[in-house]
């Protein structure tokens, strides 16, 4: 539907229509960008994971096939850089995807490998970067007596492992936006890095990865003290797609101003006349004044007649003849007539109980009259209420359609119960 159709109808709603109608656009367009951005976020989340489970898997692997290669070099039962013994760990790393040499330390230095075996003098190794019990570790040391290649080292007790320069290749790094760590479950050592991750190791270490205002996790391994944090920058709806936004704006309007029909139409259903009348009706919320009736010849108070009255939401005064009359068309007039039936017994108990003679009168439809069901009602409250019949009048209208042979039987079932029945605007 083009914007100008929603000109047109927005010009010729009221003001309340249009409040509701621009009202519910924004809200539904701001909620539809929300929601899109929302999307985005999870997807973007979504990606690091899968990034994150396969290196962790990757590193999972590079340290299971270190273990074992330590495992079986310290196992071996060949005198130490021997010809036999240089045999044993080429093989060893030759049968290993991720492990470039395998070597034999003395006196802090290596003292022969499978790639070089056996030196002269012993190459001397630098300090480890971490240690924990008889395991060390150094991160892209030199490992060699030319000093070109560098390489993670692990070492333990005498026997080291040299990984190989690309065991994390084809682990899903495209993205240079996007920040890896591969470092001990404590942040204590990083095992490896991809990118500048001083803010991110900062960020784990310190559990403030949410504080970093970019798409960020930790995924670490259930056994091993292995775990890969990744981060990468938010990426704004506007950014992704300008096709995108543009749809999504348009989908936020078109809903938006859908939703705000339907409100508007449901707000004016609510607020009608008859709607109005009905929860009134409901609840109990109609007002009843009282007229006095009064003897001619002493001016004597005798009764009251109950009168409903009624104000709508905005505090108008509806006038009797209209609201009564909007009941009777939609069937409510019965409900009407029993909620100021109970007002005036709530209000008027005390004085038509008491001795001297008073009643009140309550204006009824021929059509209750003749309703065996709504007698049935009228007596049960006078018996509630403890109030004798006789204080009780009925006036019918004389523009009763009811059928008089009905109406009379009607009338003579009320006055046998004690009732005073009466004729209301008579001759009119």
């Amino acid at each position: 539907m083009p914007l100008s159709i929603f000109g047109k109808v927005l010009g010729a709603s009221g003001r309340h229509t249009q409040v509701i109608l621009i009202t519910s656009m924004l809200l539904t367009l701001a909620a539809t960008l929300v929601a899109a951005q929302k999307l985005i976020d999870l997807g973007k989340i979504a990606t690091l994971q899968v990034h994150a489970t396969r290196i962790l898997e990757r590193a999972i692997d590079v340290a299971d096939q270190t273990d074992l290669i330590l495992q079986k070099a310290r196992s071996l039962e060949t005198v130490p850089c021997s010809a036999e013994d240089l045999d044993q760990l080429r093989l060893l790393s030759f049968h290993s995807r991720f492990v470039r040499d395998v070597a034999r330390l003395e006196q802090g230095g290596i003292a022969c490998s499978a790639a070089w075996g056996r030196l002269s003098t012993p190459f001397a190794l630098p300090a480890p970067h971490h240690a924990m019990a008889s395991w060390r570790f150094w991160r892209d040391i030199t490992s060699t007596p030319i000093g070109e290649v560098q390489s993670d080292m692990t070492a333990h007790g005498a026997m080291a492992v040299m990984a190989a320069p690309g065991a994390f290749d084809g682990v899903g790094f495209s993205d240079p936006e996007i920040k890896t760590l591969v470092l001990s479950r404590d942040g204590a050592y990083v095992f490896r890095s991809f990118g500048d991750v001083t803010r991110l190791l900062q960020a784990f270490r310190t559990q403030s990865l949410d504080e970093l205002h970019k798409y960020a996790i930790a995924h670490c391994h259930a056994i091993r003290s292995i775990c890969v944090v990744q981060s990468s920058p938010r990426s704004p709806l506007w950014s992704e797609a300008r096709g995108l936004l543009a749809a999504l704006v348009f989908l936020g309007i078109f809903a938006g101003a859908g939703i705000g029909l339907t409100l508007s139409g449901y707000l004016a259903r609510r607020n009608s006349l008859a709607a109005q009348l009905k929860r009134a009706i409901d609840r109990n919320a109609i007002r009843v004044v009282y007229q006095p009736i009064r003897m001619l010849e002493d001016r004597r108070l005798v009764g009251v007649e109950a009168l409903a009255r009624w104000s709508d939401a905005n505090g108008n005064n509806i006038p009797p003849d209209q609201f009564i009359a909007l009941a009777e068309r939609m069937g409510w007039l019965e409900a009407l007539t029993r909620s100021v039936l109970r007002a005036s017994f709530a209000d008027l108990g005390e004085r038509l109980r008491a001795d001297a003679p008073f009643y009140v009168s309550v204006n009824v439809a021929s059509e209750e009259i003749i309703n065996s069901q709504f007698r049935e009602f009228l007596e049960d409250l006078c018996r509630e209420h403890r109030i004798p019949a006789h204080r009780v009048a009925l006036e019918v209208t004389e523009r009763s359609t009811a059928d008089y042979v009905d109406l009379s039987l009607a009338f003579q079932a009320l006055r046998d119960a004690g009732h005073m029945v009466m004729i209301d605007d008579f001759g009119t």
